[in-house]
């Protein structure tokens, strides 16, 4: 294969990128970019970069009333991520299930994938002075971790970044995104990481102040 044909099918993979954060993905198309993504370090960052991607589709959903921050909060966060799950090993067992997302007047089919590993949920804890609560899921993947975050209680006026840190210290940024009008957020991300290897999962501001983390060990 010459240079322009490799540019070519490098291209056609990149363009999986969005409908693969999406969940919208056949088996043969996601096991070929699964595949690629442990060779390309462009592609894992442009993942990172289009995690935010679900967020912003329900951004034009209408706010809901502002939740005080409390240990029932941070407890109906990790519920539901808890909810989700079981909710799809359900719909699996049944049947294949498809969903649509509706974004910018676009529709986008979402097949939840069979033979989803187990994810594991940590509780997130904010640093004083942070009114923060969440949690977060990490599953492991062929290409390293996928990070799921339901987060309350944000700062206004912000951009966010999930970092992913492996016990030597090592960062990976997983997503980024902006303010929500109710502080909440929901948000998917990547890495590169194997799952086993993660230390930390961190959300910082723009400024690289700690926002909420946790703690895998």
């Amino acid at each position: 294969m010459n240079q322009h044909e490799e540019d070519r099918a490098h291209n056609r993979l990149r363009e999986l990128l969005g409908p693969y954060v999406l969940g919208g993905l056949d088996a043969d198309d996601r096991a070929r970019l699964e595949a690629h993504l442990p060779t390309c370090a462009s592609c894992r960052d442009e993942l990172a970069t289009n995690a935010g991607l679900p967020a912003l589709l329900r951004a034009g959903a209408p706010s809901s009333a502002h939740r005080e921050t409390s240990d029932a909060a941070l407890g109906d966060a990790i519920g539901a991520l808890r909810t989700r799950r079981r909710r799809r090993r359900l719909l699996l067992t049944a049947a294949a299930a498809v969903v649509l997302v509706a974004g910018a007047g676009v529709g986008t089919a979402v097949v939840l994938e069979p033979d989803a590993p187990v994810a594991t949920t940590l509780a997130l804890s904010a640093p004083a002075g942070v009114s923060a609560t969440g949690a977060a899921s990490l599953s492991a993947k062929p290409w390293g971790t996928s990070v799921e975050l339901d987060l309350r209680g944000l700062p206004q006026d912000e951009q966010f970044v999930a970092w992913l840190v492996s016990p030597e210290g090592e960062r990976q940024q997983v997503a980024t995104w902006g303010s929500t009008g109710n502080g909440e957020a929901h948000v998917t991300g990547a890495s590169a990481f194997v799952t086993r290897d993660v230390a930390q999962v961190r959300v910082t501001d723009s400024d690289g102040d700690l926002v909420i983390s946790a703690t895998t060990r």
